[in-house]
C-alpha cells in the first residue's frame, strides 16, 4: 500500500518551523496573521505534494484554485497538455505560486481532480515552489469529465476516491487531501447524484473534507451529502455568489437561503473577486458582510479560483478571450493577497475577519 511521504520527527519539526518563519517573514500580510498561527490547537496531518503538513501550520490558504486545467483545440477539451508546451506549463504554474508566496501565501488547494496524465507535471511544479499544494480527487462537471471517469458506476466512483484518499494516486506517494465534486443543475442530474452519494460515503469513512462546485443549489447539494453521511463541518460550497446561482431570487433572498447552509455547519466560498461580470463588488460586500454580521465569519472562505489553459497553443486566463479581455490576466493567485485584502479592508472588513477567512477557517476545515 502506498503512503504519503513521511518525515522523521526532526525533519517535521524543522519543516514546521520554516513554515512559520516563512509566513512571518514573507510579507506584511503574513506578519499580521502570526498570532493566529502561534495559538493554533486543533490539528491533523494533511497530505501535500511535498509530504504531510500539520493543519495547524497551513498558514495563509487559498481554498479553491487550479494549477493546471486542460488544453483545447477547436473547442474540444483535451485532458492532457501537449509535449511541446509541458515545460512551459510547469514554469508558468510555479511562477504563479512563487509570486503568491512572496505576497504571503503558504498553502494552495488545487480543486481540479488530479488525473494520471498530470502526475509528473504536478510533482515538477511542487519541486519549484515553497507553497504547500493540497490536491484533490473527485469529479468535475459531467460534460467536462473524460469518458472513462464519466462512465463509472457509483461503486467504481467510490472505490476510486477512497483509494486516492487512503493509498494515494496510482504509482505515486501522493494522497488526495480533499474531494472535489460538482453540480451545474437543480435538481442534480442522475450522474451528479451518484457522484455526491459516493463522495459522502468516502468522507464518512475517511474524514477527508469535500469541496463542491455550487454556483447552483448549494442547499440541495448539502442535503444529499448529509443524507449520505457527510459532515457539513468539513464541506464547502464554492461560487455561491455567482449571479447565475441566485436562481431567480434577490440577493437578500439568496443570503437568507445560504444562511441555512452555514447554520447547518457548512462553509461557503467566495471567489468572484474582481469579476464584476459575475458579481458586482457591492453585492460581494453585501453577502460577506451579511454572514459576518450574523456571526458566521467562521464559515467563510475567500479565494480567487484562478485558472488558465492552453487554447490553440496560447495561454489564456479565464474570460481573457470572452467577458474580460483587459483584466483577466491580473487575477492570479497573488492578486487576492495584494489587492483583494486591501479592498476588503477599505470596505470595512477587519483584519481579524480577513484572518479568519484565510487562516483560521482553512485550519479548522482540515482539522479534526
Amino acid at each position: 500500500m502506498s503512503s504519503t511521504i513521511n518525515y522523521n520527527r526532526r525533519k517535521f519539526i524543522t519543516h514546521s518551523s520554516l513554515v512559520i518563519d516563512g509566513l512571518m517573514a514573507s510579507s506584511a500580510l503574513s506578519k499580521s496573521f502570526s498570532n493566529s498561527l502561534m495559538t493554533a490547537t486543533n490539528s491533523k496531518l494533511i497530505p501535500t505534494l511535498k509530504g504531510t503538513i500539520d493543519s495547524s501550520k497551513l498558514g495563509v490558504t487559498l481554498m479553491h484554485e487550479h494549477l493546471l486545467t486542460w488544453s483545447t483545440t477547436a473547442n474540444i477539451i483535451k485532458w492532457d497538455i501537449p509535449e511541446d508546451i509541458r515545460d512551459r506549463s510547469v514554469e508558468i504554474a510555479a511562477n504563479l505560486l512563487n509570486e503568491a508566496h512572496a505576497a504571503g501565501l503558504n498553502t494552495f488547494v488545487d480543486m481540479m481532480p488530479l488525473l494520471p496524465q498530470y502526475y509528473s507535471l504536478y510533482q515538477r511544479i511542487a519541486d519549484k515552489t515553497d507553497v504547500n499544494v493540497i490536491v484533490s480527487t473527485g469529479y468535475y462537471a459531467e460534460e467536462k469529465m473524460p469518458d472513462n471517469l464519466r462512465s463509472m458506476t457509483e461503486l467504481q466512483m467510490e472505490d476510486r476516491m477512497y483509494k486516492e484518499v487512503t493509498d494515494g494516486f496510482q504509482g505515486t506517494k501522493v494522497k488526495a487531501g480533499i474531494i472535489k465534486i460538482a453540480s451545474n443543475s437543480v435538481p442534480l442530474s442522475d450522474w451528479e447524484r451518484r457522484v455526491y452519494r459516493s463522495a459522502a460515503r468516502v468522507q464518512k469513512a475517511t474524514g477527508v473534507p469535500i469541496g463542491c462546485h455550487a454556483w447552483l443549489g448549494a442547499r440541495v447539494q448539502l442535503d444529499i451529502l448529509m443524507q449520505n453521511g457527510a459532515d457539513p463541518n468539513h464541506t464547502n460550497f464554492a461560487h455561491i455568489e455567482t449571479e447565475a446561482g441566485w436562481e431567480g431570487r434577490t440577493i437578500e433572498q439568496t443570503a437568507e437561503r445560504l444562511l441555512t447552509v452555514v447554520k447547518d455547519g457548512g462553509y461557503i466560498l467566495f471567489n468572484n473577486f474582481f469579476q464584476e461580470f459575475y458579481t458586482p463588488w457591492k453585492d460581494m460586500v453585501f453577502l460577506l458582510r451579511y454572514f459576518c454580521d450574523k456571526g458566521y465569519a467562521n464559515r467563510i472562505f475567500t479565494s480567487m479560483d484562478t485558472n488558465w489553459q492552453w487554447k490553440d497553443g496560447k495561454q489564456v486566463f479565464e474570460e481573457e478571450d470572452c467577458k474580460d479581455p483587459v483584466n483577466a490576466g491580473k487575477r492570479k493567485y497573488a492578486f487576492f493577497l495584494t489587492n483583494g485584502v486591501p479592498d476588503m479592508e477599505r470596505a470595512g472588513f477587519t483584519k481579524s475577519e480577513i484572518e479568519t477567512f484565510l487562516v483560521q477557517n482553512p485550519r479548522n476545515f482540515f482539522s479534526i
